[in-house]
């Protein structure tokens, strides 16, 4: 963006030294202002881009699989088949509403349990799914889709390579600093991929984290195999909503 800015004096007189300054320092003034807003413009857009990936990486598998799920249960038992394509719309209508950089942590919860809901059809038996929050943390905001891909990433990574007993435990922990999130998996499958990076949607999700909160609330990634993967970020105490206690 360019501007000119014009100052006049009258006929037959001399632009004195302190007019030139002070227009110089207006000049630099909305300069910045201009580049400033330029900024701002330029990170909306670089957040919703970073939406619309979280958005493109779970779709199309997820639709794939949770399609075929129905059409194995429509004929067994059809009053089940509604009800899984009822998640399966609130699923994909909860998508189109994620379009902002923060929801609740209510509404991110809404959210993982219509996947969940899915999800648990499809591996019947081999998937139990047990979720403790702190009542006192749901109205806390935090970058949308942020619970769900570490959640995907359970599963798909970690629960379905097992034939049977598979757990996940999404729970919150109260600590000095504020309350930790935690997406757990009994698989231990994590490896990390050679090239040092935890993949698109890990990635994504810890570089909003860490814009959102800072760096201490990066997403924390511990391991072992054949016994679990937890998957952890932090919530600092100042992005509490009230009522929620901070451990000591």
């Amino acid at each position: 963006m360019v501007g000119t800015i014009k100052l006049y004096e009258r006929k037959h007189k001399l632009f004195s030294t302190i007019n030139m300054s002070m227009a110089e320092g207006i000049a630099q003034l909305l300069s910045s202002q201009i580049l400033f807003s330029g900024y701002l413009q330029q990170k909306s857009l670089l957040t919703q881009v970073e939406i619309k990936l979280l958005q493109a990486q779970v779709n199309p598998h997820f639709l794939f699989n949770a399609l075929n799920t129905i059409s194995a249960v429509i004929r067994r038992d059809p009053d089940k088949a509604r009800e899984l394509i009822q998640n399966l719309s609130q699923f994909f209508r909860s998508n189109l509403k994620q379009n902002v950089r923060t929801v609740s942590l209510r509404e991110e919860l809404e959210h993982v349990n219509a996947y969940l809901s899915i999800e648990k059809a499809r591996f019947t038996d081999r998937l139990n799914v047990d979720i403790a929050i702190d009542d006192a943390l749901l109205e806390t905001q935090l970058p949308s889709f942020t619970l769900q891909p570490l959640v995907e990433n359970a599963i798909k990574h970690g629960i379905s390579n097992l034939l049977e007993g598979g757990n996940v435990h999404i729970y919150s922990t109260p600590v000095a600093a504020g309350f930790e999130i935690t997406v757990e998996d009994n698989a231990g499958c994590f490896s990390p991929p050679p090239d040092t990076h935890q993949g698109l949607g890990l990635e994504i999700v810890t570089k909003r984290l860490e814009h959102q909160f800072g760096r201490d609330s990066s997403l924390k990634i511990d391991s072992k195999q054949d016994a679990f993967t937890r998957m952890t970020f932090m919530i600092p105490a100042s992005e509490l909503s009230k009522g929620a206690k901070v451990g000591c």
